[in-house]
């Protein structure tokens, strides 16, 4: 059962970083330009976005077979659509459909190994999700860059559809109904505040991100998602059955694992976009060797997720968290001085010491902060820091983006290449952050 889940959930993950090497390819087919064809992979991450809050409703609301049956087989049909796409606009109607159903599925198999696994045995458990989150779009571009080099784009999508249907044929054999569904009403205000102004916050940091830059219609965007989310939140407190129940976050235990978990999650998806980036435009490498030299550090998560689980389980989170970040700013550290000479494994060597410090920080920190509050509350607690978690992503690519593009100052070689090294030295700002939260950190939770 739990294997099933977990390639589901692979196979969603995968889907956020697969596109990335096909986009060239896309654009010539749909003739349209960069930034028009980067919206397949920023609206695939807003939409997830947008669905992890109401994770905990869905959740509650439907058994857990039906739940994830659904989930796949919206996740095909959103495939489908796709392979068979006659324009841009239907393919990135497919790739929405996708991540509607990819945006349930995290929080949603988080919540199932909540429910199977005690506080005392979750870090084994959670380690190995955090395998699925973090390899899924580690190695998204490596094994689409391999695949681009003998087919066309659509073969991408016909990968994903075929293991989706897997997938939802495996669910109706191998998923027990281990919950007992609750029945509420939906409260329609709430599910309009929280697409409005989640919707808002991530589409602005997307469009950061995508750009560089920042406009006064983005900063409007942004400012009127706060003020959305803020009637939300009031909303939310004065709810006797909330669509995600905010009061999660009076627990300073579970609010500092939160922050930490973000960190590490913008550590990950931040290095993950502006290495790739870095090695393609001032070192002139292909997409797919900048895929094999990120590699490594994706292999590692294999090995390090399980270990860390089985760790935090033994040793508790704040031995973890400090080694983790330790790891990572010894792997962030040389890159700050990164130039067109530096070695090709010594670039690979860094990103996989970050990688192995990510993998001991990430799903820890986040377990640690599920095992403090009370269990009727863990849906809304994995919601509310699966959405915190999110947002930090958007909000760390869309910092880098800028950051780069503010220093770069021009599109020379030399320009980019102080870019790059100002969104590392960002990176390795993070990292300091983390490992001096971390100091905050409980010796022992369980």
């Amino acid at each position: 059962m739990m294997a099933v889940l977990l390639f589901g959930a692979f196979v969603s993950l995968l889907a956020e970083t697969f596109l990335n090497n096909a986009l060239p390819a896309i654009m010539a087919t749909f003739k349209v330009n960069q930034s028009t064809a980067q919206w397949l992979t920023t609206s695939y991450l807003l939409v997830v976005g947008l669905m992890i809050p109401m994770s905990a409703w869905v959740f509650e609301s439907f058994n857990l077979r039906q739940n994830f049956l659904t989930m796949m087989l919206i996740f095909f049909t959103g495939s489908v659509i796709c392979i068979f796409a006659p324009n841009f606009a239907t393919l990135l109607v497919g790739r929405i459909i996708e991540a509607v159903a990819a945006g349930s599925l995290m929080p949603f198999i988080q919540n199932v190994i909540l429910i199977m696994f005690p506080p005392a045995k979750r870090g084994m458990a959670m380690g190995i999700t955090g395998l699925v989150i973090g390899f899924g779009p580690a190695v998204g571009p490596t094994i689409s860059g391999l695949i681009l080099k003998y087919a066309d784009w659509q073969m991408l999508f016909i990968i994903l559809s075929i293991a989706s249907g897997l997938v939802a044929i495996c669910t109706v054999f191998c998923i027990q109904n281990i919950t007992q569904p609750r029945k509420s009403n939906t409260d329609l205000i709430s599910f309009i505040e929280s697409i409005l102004g989640f919707g808002l916050i991530l589409y602005s940091l997307s469009d950061i991100g995508n750009t560089g830059k920042i406009t006064i219609a983005i900063a409007a965007f942004f400012i009127i998602g706060l003020l959305i989310m803020l009637l939300f939140c009031h909303r939310q407190l004065h709810m006797k059955k909330p669509l995600l129940n905010i009061r999660v976050f009076q627990n300073l235990k579970f609010d500092l694992c939160t922050l930490l978990s973000t960190i590490s999650n913008i550590s990950m998806v931040g290095i993950e976009l502006v290495l790739p980036l870095y090695l393609q435009t001032t070192r002139q490498e292909s997409a797919l060797t900048s895929g094999l030299v990120m590699m490594p550090g994706a292999l590692l998560m294999i090995i390090c997720n399980p270990v860390s689980g089985t760790l935090f389980d033994k040793f508790g989170i704040k031995k973890l968290a400090l080694f983790g970040f330790t790891m990572l700013l010894l792997g962030t550290l040389p890159m700050v001085v990164f130039n067109s000479n530096t070695s090709l494994v010594l670039i690979s060597l860094c990103y996989a010491l970050r990688m192995v410090g990510i993998s001991f920080t990430m799903m820890t920190t986040f377990t640690a902060g599920i095992n403090v509050v009370e269990p009727h509350m863990t849906a809304h607690a994995n919601a509310g820091s699966s959405t915190v978690r999110q947002i930090g992503g958007s909000l760390g690519t869309a910092l880098s983006m800028l950051v780069i593009s503010l220093c770069a100052g021009g599109t020379s070689t030399a320009n980019l290449a102080t870019g790059y090294r100002w969104g590392f030295v960002l990176m390795l700002a993070f990292a300091i952050i983390g490992f001096c939260s971390s100091l905050f950190l409980p010796q022992k939770e369980n």
